[in-house]
């Protein structure tokens, strides 16, 4: 699996990530792995890192290209012989002028045969989104949104292939639309795209390399532009969107020497942090003993570790059990929602109405005290179960009212467990859990989920279920190590900045 699914993989099954092996543990260690056949890399977690190394953001000094308003004159041409392109991807950093609704050529690529030879411009909807159309030979894609009109920096990338006319836009690493038969010419094969053109930033060549209009010009911020004779994948938009340059099939690379500017155009050279983090986790190659890191998107064998205690505590909680909660909500779910074995649970990938089916069962069961005592492996899957739905992504267009419906049967299961009469249950797994501060930590991760029912008509939600709740606070001032804030901060969706300033206890705001 990659990083991040290895990671809670062997956290569902209440295990971590195996840490790098101590000095004396190498040699033996290896031979273990190899006479399971495991050779090259396994991913592992990092002893001392609050923050996964996977989240350093690099700051990165480029040369910005500054197009203030529309005119006929502003443009930049690209110094570079361009080949035949039978496939291609280009990709900026770019900030969008909101102020207006007018179409605008972000560049033009023309060759003498054809003007519109590659294209992408853009316009801004009444809902506030920046709207993406990619021309081929002069066929156009539909205009489809690809990111809010803010003022933010926002990475994109286009890609294109002569190949049934595939093509493909993405905004901020994911992919926003993407359809074949783009320039599919009549019944013979799409042509490469000629090579020996001009190329245009901000205008729209209606003659090769001139007659620009203003209402076709492009007024905002442009960076990093780079063009590839190939369809980059997922994993390579996400370096590239990191700041990585990827030197193979490198047709033009972002350099104010590689660029002929219009005297008006505004040339500056700014730090921008870039949006992605540099995914890189730590791996051990196994049989050469080094460490080094990969990049967490691959997919390589992992190890899940538990320490000794643990491990008997869950083995005795596995063979002592009854299984009467799990037979419980088995039935009235009319499938296996709780596995016989907390070692082997799937990580299902849970949607909004599955867990709100499996949490409604499951506040039923505890609620209506059909289980009056939970027993160690009862209390174990409960925990699994929660894990799970915290993990959930939402979706654009969830309904909100389940959201918030899950939000209670949440917080009623968590109030359920930390019961009086459970206290006993809770200490018989005390290696493996260390406590109920384990629920709060999960409570805490579920808030993040809830964060679409926070609008500007409604600034706070309060969640509350006996002794347990939730509601929306304002974060001043934070300590790192707190990891689900951190975690929420940090997310793509919100625009918070940590402030590089000491605490008093040495932890950083």
């Amino acid at each position: 699996l990659d990083w991040w699914q290895a990671d809670r993989y062997c956290e569902q099954r209440f295990a971590q990530l195996l840490l790098e092996p101590q000095d004396s543990e190498q040699g033996s260690f290896s031979k273990l792995l190899q006479s399971h056949h495991i050779r090259g890399s396994v991913w592992l977690k990092e002893r001392d890192s609050v923050l996964h190394k996977a989240e350093r953001r690099r700051g990165h000094t480029v040369p910005v290209l500054v197009f203030r308003d529309k005119t006929d004159t502003k443009y930049v041409k690209v110094l570079s012989d361009f080949p035949a392109l039978p496939a291609v991807t280009a990709c900026a950093h770019l900030q969008w002028d909101s102020s207006t609704q007018e179409i605008a050529t972000i560049f033009s690529y023309a060759v003498p045969a054809f003007m519109n030879e590659f294209q992408l411009r853009g316009c801004v909807d009444e809902e506030g989104f920046v709207r993406f159309a990619l021309i081929v030979h002069g066929h156009h894609s539909p205009y489809l949104p690809v990111f809010r009109a803010d003022g933010q920096w926002h990475h994109f990338c286009v890609t294109w292939q002569q190949e049934n006319g595939t093509w493909a836009i993405y905004a901020d690493g994911k992919r926003r639309a993407s359809a074949s038969g783009l320039c599919s010419v009549g019944p013979s094969a799409p042509q490469a795209i000629f090579g020996q053109g001009t190329f245009i930033i901000g205008q729209d060549q209606d003659s090769l390399g001139g007659t620009f209009r203003a209402k076709e010009s492009f007024s905002g911020n442009i960076t990093d532009l780079h063009v590839w004779q190939k369809v980059l994948s997922t994993e390579q938009i996400e370096k590239v969107r990191s700041c990585w340059v990827l030197e193979q099939d490198l047709v033009f690379g972002w350099s104010s020497n590689a660029l002929e500017v219009e005297s008006t155009v505004q040339a500056v050279t700014t730090q921008l942090l870039c949006p992605g983090p540099v995914e890189e986790c730590r791996v051990w190659e196994v049989g050469s003993s080094g460490f080094s890191y990969a990049s967490c998107l691959q997919p390589l064998p992992f190890i899940c570790h538990y320490s000794k205690d643990a491990y008997w505590q869950l083995k005795r909680a596995q063979l002592e059990s009854r299984h009467s909660l799990a037979s419980c909500v088995n039935s009235l779910a009319l499938r296996t929602v709780i596995p016989d074995s907390v070692f082997t649970t799937d990580v299902q990938d849970m949607n909004l109405s599955v867990a709100l089916d499996v949490l409604d069962i499951l506040a039923t069961v505890l609620r209506e005290g059909e289980v009056p005592v939970l027993e160690p492996s009862d209390l174990l899957a409960v925990l699994q179960l929660l894990k799970q739905v915290s993990h959930m992504e939402i979706q654009e267009g969830d309904e909100l009212e389940m959201l918030e419906q899950l939000g209670q049967y949440y917080m009623e299961i968590a109030e359920l467990i930390l019961e009086e009469q459970n206290a006993g249950t809770w200490s018989s797994i005390s290696q493996v859990i260390k406590g109920p501060m384990a629920v709060v930590e999960l409570c805490d991760r579920m808030v993040s989920l809830l964060v679409p029912l926070l609008t500007p008509e409604r600034t706070k939600i309060t969640i509350q279920h006996g002794n347990i709740g939730v509601h929306r606070v304002t974060v001043k001032n934070m300590w790192f190590g707190y990891g689900s804030l951190q975690r929420g901060l940090s997310s793509s969706s919100t625009s918070a900045v940590p402030q590089d300033a000491a605490a008093s206890d040495r932890g950083q705001k």
